[in-house]
C-alpha cells in the first residue's frame, strides 16, 4: 500500500532538459545521439528533429540529431562525422566547437 501511495505522489515521467539527452518517444539514433534544442538551433546546424523526444519542454524544443541525416556539405562536423554525447564510443576522435549544447556533446570524427 505504501508504494502505491508513493507512486501517486511521485509518478514516473520522462523529462528532458534543454541541451540534454532525448527521452520520451525518441528511439534509434534520436535516443542515442539526439539533443533537446530549439527547432531554430537544430535548423541552424542542418539537423533533423522529431516531436515527443523532449517531453515537458516548450513546444519549440525538439529532439535533434546532427550529421546523421541530410547533406554532407551542410554537416557541421564534416563528411560522415556527427554530433553525439562524449559518454558514447566514437570510432574516431571527439572534436568540440561544432555542435550545440555543452562540452559533453561534440563531433565524433570518423
Amino acid at each position: 500500500m505504501r508504494s502505491a501511495y508513493l507512486l501517486a505522489l511521485f509518478p514516473f515521467t520522462a523529462i528532458a532538459a534543454l541541451n540534454g539527452h532525448c527521452s520520451g518517444t525518441a528511439t534509434g539514433s534520436y535516443l542515442t545521439h539526439g539533443i533537446c534544442v530549439s527547432t531554430s538551433t537544430c535548423n541552424s546546424y542542418s539537423g533533423s528533429y522529431i516531436s515527443g523526444g523532449c517531453p515537458s519542454d516548450a513546444s519549440n524544443i525538439r529532439c535533434c540529431v546532427i550529421g546523421l541525416a541530410g547533406s554532407i556539405s551542410t554537416n557541421p562536423c564534416g563528411g560522415s562525422s556527427f554530433c553525439t554525447w562524449t559518454t558514447f564510443d566514437c570510432s574516431g576522435d571527439f572534436e568540440p566547437g561544432h555542435c550545440p549544447g555543452g562540452s559533453n556533446y561534440q563531433c565524433c570524427l570518423n
